[in-house]
């Protein structure tokens, strides 16, 4: 028959190696979903930019059919109200566009939290994130 001091030295045995084993599951299980949710949240950020071009590019058009010039930089489109006349309910307003994240001095930031270019000649917007700076 054991004794009651070889069955504790067992036991505490026994609690070493299931806390090991638990702690590999648990340390496999973070590694596999870390690199998921980094995946997802790369995925997110990509439509986000790409919704986010495309409405810009949508505002520098509609902004030059009523103005018949693009603006200087991208705070004027930001900053501004349109209407089609002065009739006309808003188009849009400054609070349409105040939800975008914005650097220091009040230029739009994209999904990557890079500064957006812009050329206001030709009308032009885009990321200055590397690998998608021709979406």
């Amino acid at each position: 028959m054991r004794s009651l001091r070889s069955f504790k030295k067992d036991k505490s045995g026994l609690l070493i190696l299931d806390l090991a084993v638990s702690l590999t599951i648990i340390a496999f299980l973070i590694w596999v979903f870390g690199g998921v949710i980094g995946t997802l949240a790369q995925n997110s950020r990509e439509v986000a930019l790409r919704y986010q071009l495309n409405n810009f590019r949508m505002l520098l058009v509609l902004y030059k059919e009523l103005k018949g010039y693009y603006p200087e930089d991208l705070k004027v489109l930001i900053q501004s109200s349109h209407r089609l006349s002065k009739a006309d309910e808003l188009i849009f307003n400054e609070k349409f566009l105040s939800s975008l994240e914005q650097d220091n001095h009040g230029a739009p930031l994209d999904a990557f939290g890079n500064c957006l270019y812009y050329d206001s000649r030709k009308g032009v917007v885009g990321s200055t994130t590397k690998g998608y700076e021709n979406w």
